[in-house]
């Protein structure tokens, strides 16, 4: 795999002696060209090779991406890793193992081809398994916009290297701009289906978010940056609670749920100090939380079948949105 030209590089095929001949070079005891081509047809019927045929001739090349790591799983894969492959395949729904998986398509295509390849009943099990299983989110779905494949590549190796990117950014309030800027990646984060990159600009004390799907384009510098030592990816999304959106700091948050509304807080609690107390259909639960406008979407999600006890500004601010919602549908 390593002499072989890579076909998504539009580089020149090799001729099977030329493929030898470059294989003697670089062993000590090389392969009779017999050998060659046997490995080489091996090859091509685990997909990670193409061969073109020129008069009696042939001529290889590896697939685009084809690694040496998929080239030794060809042979080697036992039909539980190739089953573990395709389940990750299949299921991974997240968008940045998605965006990360072209890297690992190859390994995928193996895995593929060996569950296709059926010997046994025992065999034929772990194929018929994938289609067994199936996973639907318990959200309502929206079609989210796509990250384009480049921008990502160059914010993940800008992000790997700690090195400068320079991005031009179209927020919903200037979808026409065009003026680039310079940022330290600092990590990525997925937030129900949008991937967004964490930065610092230079100068500027506190990180920013720039979603990756409203990036014109990103390039990454050759100019280097010092990953600020204190700056915690986890702290800053699970502690300081960014991505709850404009977060307003600590209340004491008491709910009244009814017709089984809340049921599911006895199991997911909403706080690590949350108390609950039931009554017939009535479940009330209280407990520290941060006032955020993605508690105030939770919130709004149980339309009647909650009411806000407390903190009191929050109770009046959900009650002015139903009056208003009445009013709206007054009439119907």
């Amino acid at each position: 795999m390593q002499v072989l030209p890579d076909a998504g590089r539009d580089e020149e095929p090799l001729s099977t002696p030329d493929v030898h001949r470059k294989l003697s070079a670089t062993l000590i005891d090389p392969p009779v060209v017999k050998t060659v081509q046997r490995w080489l047809e091996d090859l091509l019927e685990s997909g990670l090779v193409v061969m073109e045929q020129r008069g009696r001739a042939k001529y290889w090349r590896k697939v685009a991406g084809a690694s040496g790591l998929a080239a030794k799983a060809a042979g080697i894969m036992t039909h539980d890793e190739a089953l573990a492959l395709q389940t990750l395949r299949r299921f991974s729904t997240w968008r940045i193992p998605t965006l990360v998986a072209d890297t690992l398509a190859p390994l995928f295509d193996v895995a593929g081809k060996r569950l296709a390849a059926v010997n046994s009943e025992h065999e034929r099990r772990y194929r018929k398994w994938i289609d067994k299983i199936e996973v639907e989110v318990g959200s309502f779905t929206l079609q989210y916009p796509e990250v384009d494949s480049d921008v990502f590549a160059q914010v993940s190796q800008a992000l790997f290297y700690e090195q400068q990117l320079e991005i031009v950014y179209q927020p919903r309030t200037k979808v026409d701009n065009t003026d680039a800027k310079v940022v330290h990646p600092l990590g990525l984060v997925e937030v129900g289906g949008l991937v967004y990159l964490v930065a610092a600009m230079p100068r500027h004390p506190n990180p920013a978010m720039y979603r990756l799907d409203r990036l014109l384009r990103a390039t990454i510098l050759p100019e280097s940056f010092a990953y600020p030592r204190g700056f915690r990816l986890s702290e800053y999304v699970r502690e300081q609670r960014q991505f709850d959106f404009m977060v307003e700091g600590e209340v004491h948050l008491r709910l009244r749920f009814t017709n089984g509304a809340g049921h599911h807080l006895l199991e997911a609690p909403l706080s690590a100090d949350q108390q609950i107390s039931q009554r017939g259909d009535t479940l009330e639960a209280h407990g520290t939380v941060l006032l955020s406008q993605r508690l105030r979407w939770w919130l709004r999600a149980f339309g009647p079948n909650v009411e806000v006890l407390a903190p009191e500004g929050l109770r009046s601010e959900l009650a002015s949105e139903a009056r208003a919602l009445a009013g709206i549908y007054e009439g119907v």
